[in-house]
């Protein structure tokens, strides 16, 4: 747990990214990606193509960070205002050679068995900053760039706000992130409370899309450079596309016509009625096609509070999602 002490000066010294930076969004979505909650609406849909897109060959993207929480090398995160991946990337490239030593110890000491090539790209050495760059060009163009006007959406609801009185504006960032003034109460990764104080470093606020759980960041070269609080946008604004009712024509010949929409309806998690009104049948035949696609392990059904709801099993997603499919493969 981290405490962030304030004074009445640093309410004043406190300031926003208002527009996400494709840099900072596409490594946060490689994390993400890795993350049970990729898994859970509304991000079910653009996981399973997001995976599908870079295919099996993507392992040298994903070098660049772990499941973990606090594991993405800084240089890679930190918000440098670019607005485009290649302006992002320049940012990285320009960084002072100090200024990237003192990222590289932070993140060996979080990944003492860091891949040689990402130590490459911190020294600055051309073949790992132009590797890092195909690679993340590629796997943004795939992954995250189809979702950027969402992004977008999400990321300037939150920022709206940003006129908001501090301490209105400190208490709904996140459900997990509490306000009393004097401090500002922040869960992280770590064994025991931390007590910090800003004595006129000042707050900058970071909302992120491609993000799971709030996280805090110290600038590891300027003592005096405000420290950075990332934290998710709500899911309500995260309103990517909703997935439809139009399973792939083989799909389609395989389960027939109706079966393959209540497959296709199940991205989203319905009851039995719920699903009979997507589709358009009774709940009759809705339980018919159900009882078939659980005992072919396409679908799961829980029933919590006694109402059953069901949802796509791991195949079901990789089935359901076979359109998206491109075959195109990370270049190594």
């Amino acid at each position: 747990m981290l405490r962030i002490h304030f004074t009445a000066a640093d309410l004043q010294r406190i300031r926003w990214v208002t527009h996400p930076e494709p840099l900072m969004e596409t490594v946060f979505s490689l994390q993400f990606l890795q993350q049970p909650q990729s898994y859970s609406q509304p991000f079910v849909r653009w996981s399973s193509q997001a995976r599908a897109a870079v295919g099996p060959h993507a392992q040298p993207v994903f070098d660049l960070v772990t499941p973990d929480h606090g594991t993405l090398p800084e240089f890679l995160v930190a918000p440098t205002g670019a607005a485009s991946l290649s302006d992002g990337l320049e940012a990285v490239r320009s960084k002072p050679t100090a200024e990237a030593t003192a990222d590289l110890a932070v993140t060996r000491s979080l990944r003492p068995d860091l891949p040689r090539w990402i130590v490459d790209v911190h020294h600055g050495r051309p073949d790992a900053t132009s590797r890092l760059a195909r690679l993340l060009d590629v796997y943004h163009r795939l992954a995250v760039a189809p979702t950027w006007r969402h992004v977008q959406r999400a990321v300037q609801a939150v920022t709206g706000g940003a006129a908001a009185t501090a301490g209105n504006m400190l208490n709904g960032l996140h459900p997990s992130i509490s306000w009393e003034f004097p401090v500002l109460t922040v869960p992280c990764h770590i064994p025991h409370t931390v007590d910090f104080h800003l004595a006129g470093r000042g707050l900058l606020l970071v909302p992120v899309f491609f993000l799971s759980a709030p996280t805090t960041r110290l600038d590891n070269y300027d003592e005096q450079a405000p420290v950075e609080l990332f934290f998710p946008v709500h899911h309500k604004h995260a309103l990517l596309p909703e997935d439809g009712l139009h399973p792939d024509p083989g799909l389609t010949r395989l389960l027939g016509r109706t079966r393959a929409a209540v497959l296709a309806a199940l991205t989203t998690v319905r009851s039995t009625t719920e699903l009979a009104t997507r589709v358009g049948i009774s709940t009759a035949t809705a339980s018919h096609h159900l009882n078939a696609l659980r005992a072919s392990g396409l679908i799961t059904t829980a029933r919590p509070h006694g109402t059953a709801r069901h949802s796509l099993t791991h195949l079901g997603q990789r089935l359901i999602y076979s359109s998206t499919r491109t075959g195109v493969a990370l270049p190594q």
